[in-house]
């Protein structure tokens, strides 16, 4: 049928006007609306493939970590304590910039302290870490299954990789040996974490000559800041971690709770220290120079 020019097919969306073709228009974009948000299939699709891909990568590092805390338990939690006891100083450092009234000039950021905290992480405390709370177990078992829900029965044997069989201990006891873990941890590790904290930075730092009188006048406040930050907010935290979490990563948990507790700590450990002097110039290279000594006074 074809009237003044212009012609239509029957069921096509193409259209004749004379000689030329009118482009078809637009297809209409499917989706649906949500409190008034239009949202198109097509970019749903999009966010639902990147969420994707970000959930694999992290299915893909959370099963290369659990992979390397079965192969190389000791070095992956040593390293994992020495990279999050960085984070932590460095937000300490950014704290202590941003609240510094003196007019002093600083050099800015202390890179000695940062990798002081490092070392003291990887060698000292996430190697703690990993041998106390296997100590811990052996005390006071927290039992995990590889069930849905805790067993609480107290006749259920299962039996551990050496065939030895372990005590399933009921809900109560499980709970209360949780709390056995954290009061020991904060209590009394604190004294040997707050003490290794100290020393080990205060001689990376370059400051050996002043650690005797910094241990006696800041060794108690320091341990103090501990307990009380401890009591405020890292043991109800810790307390959770450990009743949930497999003996495995409760170091991984603690580690990532003691980011901010690395900071607190970090601060006050600090308060009374100058700025990081070359750990080579004033501590490595005196001791190569007293030793050059002595070998030519022997010969």
């Amino acid at each position: 049928m074809q009237s003044d020019g212009h012609q239509r097919s029957s069921g096509s969306t193409i259209e004749m006007y004379g000689d030329e073709l009118e482009p078809p228009k637009s297809k209409a974009r499917s989706g649906y609306s949500i409190d008034g948000y239009s949202l198109y299939d097509d970019e749903v699709t999009t966010a639902t493939a990147k969420s994707g891909r970000f959930s694999q990568l992290l299915n893909h590092l959370g099963r290369f970590y659990s992979e390397q805390l079965e192969s190389n338990p000791i070095r992956t939690k040593s390293f994992t304590a020495g990279t999050l006891a960085v984070v932590g100083d460095l937000l300490a450092q950014g704290i202590e910039l941003s609240f510094d009234n003196t007019g002093e000039e600083t050099s800015g950021l202390d890179g000695w302290r940062v990798f002081a905290m490092f070392i003291e992480g990887l060698c000292f405390s996430g190697p703690s870490m990993h041998y106390a709370y296997d100590f811990y177990e052996r005390l006071y078992p927290i039992v995990r299954c590889d069930c849905v829900e805790p067993i609480v029965h107290e006749d259920v044997q299962i039996l551990d990789a050496n065939g030895d069989i372990i005590r399933v201990a009921n809900f109560k006891t499980e709970w209360k040996n949780v709390l056995i873990h954290v009061a020991f941890d904060q209590i009394f590790m604190a004294m040997w974490y707050v003490a290794g904290l100290m020393i080990i930075t205060c001689v990376i730092e370059g400051h050996s000559s002043d650690l005797g009188a910094e241990l006696q006048n800041d060794y108690l406040r320091n341990l103090g800041a501990s307990w009380l930050a401890a009591a405020l907010f890292f043991a109800p935290i810790q307390i959770f971690a450990f009743g949930k979490l497999d003996k495995s990563y409760r170091v991984l948990a603690v580690n990532i709770i003691d980011i901010l507790w690395v900071t607190v700590m970090s601060i006050v450990t600090h308060l009374n220290r100058g700025e990081s002097e070359s750990f080579v110039k004033s501590v490595l290279i005196p001791m190569l120079a007293l030793i050059g000594d002595n070998i030519v006074d022997s010969t």
